[in-house]
């Protein structure tokens, strides 16, 4: 317990505590400490990500600029310094050898996907109105349970898209259409914001790839107000960030392209209409992880049951396509060009996705979610490995 001693010279009574009491008051005072860094550190945080949601229309063109600019500036360089071209003549080569290409596949094969394309476009509504008959049939009592609770209207997969259109056009009164007229003009100005930043794409990487190479050298040499083993630290955190964001979408770019040519190979294979175009955008969607195998699930199987000369043998074949692709996936592509890189576990890709998506509230942050997951694991394990096991 306490114990009063007076004072020499004013007699004032001082509490001095014991030994155990003191610690006890120190942890308190370490707790309390921690939690006001922390809460200052999560004010701070979410500060930042509500900024970068906000702005994210025009900040995803910039981004994906950042991106590109990272993955072509070794070509880049390539021309510009190892074969002595000027910075236009390399810029001018770099951009042909990219569009030429484009533009023959385009020219080639252009007719037939934008034929293909049109036409499946055309017939998603023919396939929702046959999946519709086809529960109606299988289940009449829903539809009488959708009927008495006047739900029918408010699922659009159990009736046809030109009824549901219809019914959220009645519904809309015309004195909420005034109200309304604010949100539709902000809506239009972030709509021309981001088509703004979008065709300035081109602007913005002919600037990052002329501009000096970002690492963690340089960045060191702008903070010679941290220690040295700090400014060592921030420098390797930048550079295993750089190579993350490198790694990742160099990776991904080639991984989705040879699942796009699995999938489009097998669907055609199997006879799923528009098969080989499904296939190759699904491919493309699959530059998000897992975004194009749950996109496909939802469109192709209907199609192989309800679609043209639909059958349950071709819903078994389109599983086993699939199913097919994911194990080559898993066992020969993914590991073989990726590797263990980003250090995410399959789980945790899944839920970086969902996590960064709804933070930045869009594109940006399922852009950023690998990369960022990536980046936090490889922070954390500096501090475990330097700091928190030094105060342990």
């Amino acid at each position: 317990m306490s114990v009063y001693r007076n004072r020499p010279r004013d007699g004032r009574p001082v509490i001095v505590f014991t030994e155990r009491q003191n610690g006890i008051v120190a942890a308190g005072i370490t707790v309390l400490c921690a939690t006001l860094v922390t809460g200052f550190i999560a004010l701070i945080l979410w500060a930042v990500f509500s900024l970068l949601a906000a702005v994210s229309v025009v900040l995803t063109p910039l981004i994906v600029a950042v991106i590109l600019a990272v993955l072509l500036k070794p070509y880049y360089i390539r021309l510009h310094e190892r074969l002595g071209l000027p910075n236009w003549l390399a810029l001018l080569v770099l951009f042909l050898s990219i569009l030429i290409p484009l533009g023959a596949l385009f020219f080639f094969f252009g007719t037939l996907f934008v034929t293909q394309f049109v036409s499946l476009i055309e017939y998603l509504p023919v396939l929702f109105e046959r999946v519709t008959a086809a529960i109606t049939d299988a289940h009449p009592s829903l539809q009488a349970f959708l009927a008495k609770y006047g739900l029918e209207g408010k699922i659009p997969l159990l009736t046809a898209p030109s009824t549901y259109i219809a019914s959220l056009t009645e519904q809309i009164s015309f004195n909420e259409v005034g109200g309304k007229a604010l949100s539709v003009g902000m809506g239009a100005i972030r709509y021309v914001a981001s088509l703004v930043g979008w065709l300035v794409v081109p602007i913005y990487l002919i600037y990052f790839l002329q501009a000096p190479s970002i690492s963690g050298c340089k960045v060191e040499t702008f903070l010679p107000f941290l220690k040295p083993g700090t400014r060592h630290d921030v420098a390797y955190l930048v550079d295993e960030f750089i190579t993350i964001i490198v790694a990742f979408f160099r990776g991904q770019l080639i991984v989705a392209f040879i699942q796009g040519l699995l999938f489009g190979v097998g669907f055609w294979l199997v006879g799923l209409p528009y098969g080989f175009l499904i296939g190759l955008t699904l491919g493309c969607f699959n530059l998000v992880p897992y975004l194009g195998n749950v996109v496909g699930l939802a469109v192709t199987l209907p199609m192989a049951v309800f679609g043209e000369g639909g059958s349950v043998v071709r819903l078994i074949l389109v599983i086993a396509v699939f199913c097919v692709v994911q194990v080559l996936d898993s066992y020969f592509i993914t590991p073989r060009i990726q590797g263990k890189k980003t250090g995410l576990s399959d789980p945790a890709i899944i839920f970086s996705l969902l996590f960064w998506g709804v933070v930045f509230r869009g594109v940006l942050g399922v852009l950023l979610a690998i990369p960022l997951s990536a980046f936090i694991v490889v922070v954390w394990r500096l501090l475990k490995n330097k700091y928190i096991e030094e105060l342990i």
